[in-house]
């Protein structure tokens, strides 16, 4: 019987190794970074051709390779880190497997030239495919280079599962930012194709690559921290509460000089917020754990990106206090229950021993989540007001347009609250309900019940509101059924066939803004932007670049209502960059309308007056699918008399 099991070739081998390894080019720019930073380099340029597949090359000064090293540095598990599995315990670099040169060269064309520095002149080692290499010697520069050319020619599958260009160099950006923040004391520089992209100083201010990473508008107000326990020490920088993202993808976690991901360190971090910023929302952090790497396990993938801790709950409560305890004494926190009169705000007591479990104080009538969204408009960034300390004066850019005014703010009031914000002829009908709608015009219709005889087939024809619960849900009756009508999640269906109506009848035109509002962003924000600039302009929004990760809004679609167009198409940006995929222009305009149509709605808590539940649920009966929000949540639960009577034992 002839064996079934046998030994693959090494040429197999590194080719599935490659596929753990090096997942697309920005695994390769990583890998060969690492390497760069092992090798002691103080400067770091990186060159990027299109999405990385035909070129990368990193060049460094550190301290190269001789004729002995260069050939042995391409074979797998060839290591210069460790030698013995017992090392891991004391484990001070970044790489240590021996396998990403190996499996680099097994899909590409490697060439690696290096010289030490004692030495005249250097070597070039170039091989492709894993093949045998040819060494030659040359002149160059001490440190070394590596060029990695025509990536996955040999492996095509790999290659049609690549994303865009522009999405393949984000994401190469987004590592080399990140790696920076890891090591601010070495200079960075990453040039696509010619043009620097980004430029690091290498001086060791953590703010300052900070400001070269995400912009100069976000480092300024972040906050730095250094504390030291018995087994760790955190430094970093975290934001402020008003200064936060819709998503986590602005945290960057490093651990003595790596960049790793963890979701448990990421929890530690959102429990030192707690209280401080609303659901859903998250800081801004760079921060650095010093330890013994005998604490804490990077073997788990290939990549080194995950990692494992021991003594997780201590590691979490120190991690915790220390975020909490430093936004606590760096300033007054903004108080999420005082709208009108952030300057006011009482000053924490700092002086009192640290209490783990401590929540903020709340007013007596309560913090809803809603009050506190309204306030913050769900932007993703620069949320609250705030107060400069050496003015005085409100730094918070003001929309160009007026806001409508909070509707906690007029409850009690002989004030009508805009329902149908953006909408002036439906606003002027609830105005002076007296006055006859035009029944030309869909959106200014008000209910009545002579509007809606010989509609008898439609459920909500013949249903009028009673009540208010909770100020969330309208109550309606027909004297039969009784309706719970979700009022969010009603006016956001309303909204969003409205809306889409108008992108559909090609009336998205822009309009201009009286004074053009500059937006900083990353650079992986940016190579979103440009991806799909087209479909921005084609939707209504009018860029011009204004320098290094800036641009110039100058107008926005008509349909922006109101709300700020300039955190709008952050939040849209950041969205994208969260799904992580290639949409289509559809899926995009209908990303933007669910956005617009959210943003426009009414919301929970809001207190509505009889006339406007009548509104709402007239507007409601004319769509085309009344019965579920554009996300899929029901609008509407309905209760029978039979089934009251039922619970009530009515019914024998």
């Amino acid at each position: 019987m002839s064996s079934v099991i046998h030994i693959l070739d090494s040429h197999s081998a590194n080719q599935i190794a490659a596929g753990e390894v090096v997942e697309r080019p920005v695994s390769v720019v990583k890998e060969l970074v690492e390497n760069a930073l092992d090798a002691g380099a103080k400067h770091i340029d990186i060159a990027i051709e299109e999405n990385g597949v035909p070129l990368i090359r990193v060049r460094d000064d550190g301290r190269g390779m001789g004729a002995e090293d260069l050939p042995l540095a391409v074979l797998r598990h060839a290591t210069s880190k460790i030698t013995r599995i017992q090392d891991l315990d004391h484990l001070q670099t970044l790489g240590f497997r021996g396998e990403a040169l190996a499996s680099i060269a097994s899909v590409s064309t490697l060439e690696i030239t290096s010289r030490p520095s004692a030495e005249i002149s250097g070597l070039t080692f170039t091989l492709t495919g894993g093949e045998p290499g040819l060494l030659q010697e040359v002149g160059c520069p001490s440190g070394t280079s590596v060029t990695v050319r025509n990536l996955f020619f040999n492996t095509p599958a790999r290659l049609k599962f690549l994303k865009s260009k522009a999405t393949e160099f984000g994401l190469i950006s987004d590592t080399v930012g990140r790696l920076a923040l890891a090591h601010p004391q070495i200079a960075f520089s990453l040039a696509h194709p010619a043009q620097v992209v980004l430029q690091t100083s290498g001086r060791g201010d953590l703010k300052e690559t900070m400001g070269a990473v995400f912009g100069q508008g976000i480092a300024r107000q972040l906050i730095a921290l250094d504390v030291q326990n018995q087994d760790w020490r955190l430094t970093g920088l975290i934001s402020p509460p008003e200064l936060v993202r819709t998503t986590k993808q602005a945290q960057t976690f490093m651990i003595n000089g790596r960049v790793v991901r963890s979701s448990f360190l990421s929890n530690a971090v959102e429990e030192g917020y707690r209280t401080l910023i609303p659901v859903k929302f998250h800081p801004i952090v760079a921060l650095h754990l010093y330890g013994p790497p005998s604490d804490y396990d990077v073997n788990v993938h290939p990549t080194k990106m995950d990692v494992k801790f021991k003594n997780e709950s201590d590691l979490s409560s120190f991690i915790s206090r220390t975020i909490y305890q430093t936004l606590l004494k760096s300033k007054p926190l903004p108080s999420f229950h005082s709208h009108s009169e952030p300057a006011l705000r009482p000053k924490p007591d700092t002086s009192a021993p640290f209490n783990p479990s401590y929540d903020p104080p709340v007013s007596s009538e309560g913090v809803k989540a809603g009050e506190v969204l309204r306030e913050i408009k769900n932007d993703g960034e620069f949320l609250l007001p705030q107060i400069s300390p050496e003015t005085g004066e409100n730094k918070r850019t003001e929309p160009l347009t007026k806001e409508p005014v909070p509707i906690n703010e007029v409850k009690g009031s002989n004030q009508q609250i805009n329902l149908f914000q953006g909408h002036p002829a439906t606003q002027k009908s609830r105005d002076n309900s007296a006055e006859v709608p035009n029944p030309g015009k869909q959106e200014e219709r008000v209910f009545t019940e002579t509007e809606n005889e010989g509609e008898s087939k439609d459920i909500l024809s013949s249903f009028w509101p009673i009540g208010q619960l909770f100020n969330t849900y309208i109550l309606a009756t027909d004297g039969n059924v009784l309706l719970l009508i979700d009022q969010h999640a009603a006016h956001e269906r309303i909204n969003y066939e409205r809306i889409l109506s108008e992108f559909q009848q090609r009336k998205q035109a822009s309009q201009a803004l009286l004074i053009p509002t500059p937006m900083e962003f990353t650079l992986q924000e940016e190579q979103v932007l440009l991806e799909y600039l087209w479909i921005l302009s084609e939707m209504g929004f009018v860029l011009e670049q204004f320098g290094s990760q800036t641009y110039l809004l100058r107008g926005v679609p008509v349909q922006t209502g109101n709300f700020p167009a300039d955190q709008l198409l952050r939040q849209f940006i950041e969205e994208v960059l969260q799904k992580n995929a290639t949409p289509s222009y559809d899926k995009l305009l209908k990303e933007w309308i669910y956005l617009l149509a959210c943003k426009e709605s009414i919301r929970a808590q809001d207190s509505l007056t009889l006339l406007e539940m009548e509104q709402l649920i007239s507007r409601l009966r004319q769509t085309e699918n009344p019965y579920t929000c554009p996300h899929g949540r029901p609008t509407t639960i309905k209760i029978t008399r039979a089934e009251l009577e039922k619970r009530f034992y009515r019914v024998l």
